[in-house]
């Protein structure tokens, strides 16, 4: 008897233990919260670097794009237009929907045009001082914009002259010690002269005198190149990364000069352009080849040409030559890319879709295969130029030639 109640207590103990290992077990989600920033905190960091966090969790390309294209509208209008007040509009929409270190610096900017009106050029401070805990590249424009801004509130709100101005003084040491070296700037800048013949500027000037003779620092082009990642492999551009730009990887607008598609980018109602840097693949004594890319951001389209291209400059930074060594051409169309030593393969592809894309979205689409069209070889020669060694006797290439200024290289 006992033996058989021994035996159905440990059926039951058998009975309730494999019942709770059946169970299923809850599964904890930690759901994200996007936060949206408002007028009132867009120059907090910490909920400015929230949002961003939140958003980049989401992956709400969507918002950016709707951001980006706010931000091209304000440049359009700044840049093009001359009209800083809607620039401010545009900008501060863009930081709104999403908050990004080129916006900010851009904002300050604008603000800072208000020369006289000090809670302008308080609220350009507040804009700048995001765009530098954003990163912002190349860094020294932000310190040295806060020294301008700086400078004229001591204009604003200071009778004596003659005061040493520390607060500009230290932001400008910050705009050197970021590779700011352009001391000519500095004495032609209405914004900012009236520090030069302080004692602490010439104390700083002192203090930097060593490291200002080395090389031609001066130079706007070696600023630009510095802002290039190094590139000490391979460098590729694959099928799957045609459509990829680093965002935190702008290229400021302080440095159109060197990228005559941004001196001309159009900045309608449908598209505009933006441009990052990528990569600087050679330096010579006699030239400098760099990899920047151009996006287009077409209004309501899911699917963003972005256009790569090859540049060689001469150490002045005018270019050599240059050419698009890759793209996302059209939602059919790509070349993918890739440089070793001083050759330069480009493939061309045409893309098939799974279904067709004028019926089903890019979202719910999926790529089927790739057509290989053709292969191209160019070579980068000694003297910076870039030519074809390889190429289809029948090939119509998408040559960029030095003048072209009117549109994207396509």
């Amino acid at each position: 008897m006992i033996a058989k109640y021994k035996f159905h207590f440990i059926v039951l103990i058998a009975l309730v233990c494999l019942n709770s290992c059946s169970e299923k077990k809850k599964e904890y989600v930690l759901k994200v919260k996007l936060n949206r920033l408002t007028y009132k905190d867009m120059y907090d960091y910490n909920l400015v670097a929230d949002v961003i966090f939140d958003s980049q969790e989401l992956n709400l390309d969507s918002i950016q794009n709707i951001s980006r294209e706010r931000f091209l509208q304000g440049v359009d209008e700044y840049k093009n237009k001359h009209n800083p007040s809607a620039a401010i509009t545009f900008f501060k929409a863009s930081i709104l929907y999403f908050p990004d270190a080129k916006v900010y610096y851009e904002l300050g900017n604008a603000l800072m045009e208000f020369k006289t009106n000090k809670s302008s050029l308080e609220e350009a401070i507040k804009a700048y001082r995001v765009a530098e805990e954003l990163e912002m590249k190349p860094l020294f424009s932000v310190f040295y914009k806060l020294a301008c801004t700086e400078n004229l509130l001591d204009k604003l709100e200071r009778s004596d002259n003659n005061s040493e101005q520390y607060q500009v003084i230290s932001y400008l040491r910050s705009a050197f010690h970021n590779g700011f070296y352009d001391t000519s700037a500095i004495r032609k800048d209405d914004r900012i002269n009236s520090i030069i013949h302080t004692a602490a500027y010439k104390g700083l000037l002192l203090e930097l005198e060593a490291e200002h003779r080395k090389g031609d620092k001066n130079s706007l082009f070696e600023l630009f190149k510095a802002a290039f990642p190094k590139n000490n492999t391979v460098f590729e551009i694959s099928k799957d990364q045609v459509d990829q730009v680093d965002n935190e990887d702008a290229i400021s607008y302080d440095f159109s000069t060197f990228v005559p598609e941004m001196q001309n980018t159009s900045f309608g109602r449908d598209v505009s352009n933006d441009f990052f840097y990528v990569a600087t693949i050679k330096e010579t004594p006699v030239y400098s080849a760099l990899v920047y890319s151009s996006v287009s951001f077409w209004a309501g389209e899911e699917l963003q040409p972005v256009f790569t291209s090859l540049v060689t400059y001469d150490p002045a930074g005018i270019i050599i030559d240059r050419k698009m060594i890759s793209c996302q051409c059209s939602a059919e169309k790509i070349k993918t890319a890739k440089i070793t030593d001083n050759n330069v393969y480009v493939e061309d592809y045409k893309r098939i879709w799974k279904q067709p894309i004028d019926k089903v979205s890019f979202e719910e689409n999926s790529v089927d295969k790739y057509e290989l069209l053709a292969k191209l070889t160019y070579t980068i020669n000694d003297d910076g130029t870039i030519k074809a060694t390889e190429i289809p006797a029948d090939y119509k290439d998408t040559v960029i030639v030095k003048n072209q200024t009117n549109t994207t290289p396509r």
